[in-house]
């Protein structure tokens, strides 16, 4: 008798990370690449593109007890105080976080069909000719939402590829599911889903020099600790198996971290931007649903999301959607206080399940498929066995 084992494709990793200089490549960076070489399985294909591409020089700031005097690290002067440098340490290291590096980099996961994760951790900032967000490279060159889209348009049509961005401003790189990075020109022909710490007009949380990893509060550590079940120290993550299947998804791990991340981040993952802006309702029929309704429409992470966000903004009215509209439906880019951020999250997650639902009826069969390709493949696992 003939046997046959099937094995699903090796996923590709590939990471780029670090600041624009020493003094904004904080250590929290460079322990998010560590937490990301604990996760790749030992013989999966991974590349690292970090800051300068040297583990010699001392480009990673850290928080020390005590002031230092001035240092000079390369073309950079860095005045004393207690944010000191040392040497980067990473599981594995690839070449510098430049432009033709990242582009060139991306584009060889195109070279076959297998999936690719591509993890962005750094700092990101609005691109003043673009308008769109850009991602911070080292020696302060720039990785824009036309380089991505460009680095991709070779992939072949089905490659199954997911983006984790946690820089700040960086909603803006969904809109790589359009040509051109502008819904204006249609769907684009590849299959990219993707996460991201921030809306476009907002930081993120996650640049800190303090050395403590057990304390960090960004979308980094909520999203990968509740996918992986094991947090960047090692710790066990439970909860997030909202379906009682016995794993959890990207699309679990996201509305886990929507209720339990406790910074300053207002997530979005490819799903909400597709359905925020192809308008299938206006905000003022929206948020007029009865809770009721969201509850019955939403999937079993989203139900858990919004029922968590409710108890912890004392949303408790049939009419709770209205409130909350009215009260947070607005954040601006400074905005730090729990309660307007949780709120703003509560909104987001509650106007993807009402424009959700509304898309299973929607004449636009392209538009319709494409959102549950979407859905599907937020809610799967890469790093699953």
């Amino acid at each position: 008798m003939l046997t046959i084992c099937l094995f699903a494709p090796a996923l590709q990793t590939l990471v780029i990370g670090g600041g624009p200089n020493p003094q904004y490549n904080q250590v929290a960076i460079e322990s998010n690449v560590r937490y990301m070489g604990k996760i790749v399985k030992p013989d999966a294909p991974f590349r690292v593109l970090f800051a300068d591409g040297s583990l010699t020089t001392k480009t990673v700031q850290y928080m020390n007890d005590k002031p230092v005097g001035e240092e000079k690290i390369g073309p950079f002067s860095v005045a004393g105080s207690r944010k000191v440098y040392r040497e980067p340490q990473v599981p594995r290291l690839d070449g510098p976080a430049h432009l033709e590096n990242v582009k060139a980099e991306i584009a060889a996961l195109g070279q076959n069909s297998n999936p690719a994760f591509i993890y962005f951790t750094g700092h990101g900032s609005i691109a003043p000719d673009l308008k769109v967000s850009q991602f911070d490279l080292w020696s302060r060159q720039r990785f824009a939402v036309p380089d991505l889209i460009d680095s991709i348009k070779a992939y072949p049509k089905n490659k199954k590829v997911t983006v984790l961005m946690v820089q700040c401003h960086s909603s803006d790189f969904a809109k790589v599911i359009y040509r051109n990075g502008d819904p204006i020109f249609g769907l684009a022909d590849n299959r990219v889903c993707g996460f991201f710490a921030s809306i476009s007009a907002r930081p993120a949380a996650g640049c800190t020099p303090a050395i403590e990893e057990e304390f960090y509060k960004d979308f980094s550590s909520y999203f990968l600790a509740a996918l992986t079940d094991k947090d960047r120290v090692g710790r066990t993550v439970t909860g997030a198996d909202f379906d009682h299947d016995g794993k959890v998804t990207m699309s679990e791990a996201f509305c886990w971290s929507l209720v339990n991340d406790d910074s300053i981040d207002t997530p979005v993952c490819t799903t909400d931007v597709l359905l925020k802006l192809a308008g299938q309702l206006p905000d003022a029929d929206v948020f007029t649903t009865p809770y009721a309704d969201v509850l019955k429409w939403a999937n079993p992470s989203q139900r858990a999301a919004l029922m968590g966000l409710s108890d912890k903004l004392g949303l408790d009215s049939e009419d709770r959607l209205n409130v909350a509209f009215g009260k947070y439906g607005k954040i601006t880019e400074n905005e730090e206080r729990p309660q307007q951020i949780l709120g703003y999250r509560f909104v987001s997650l509650a106007r993807s399940v009402v424009l959700g639902h509304a898309m299973k009826s929607s004449s636009d069969r392209t538009l319709r498929n494409r959102f549950d390709e979407l859905t599907r493949d937020e809610a799967s696992n890469p790093f699953a066995p």
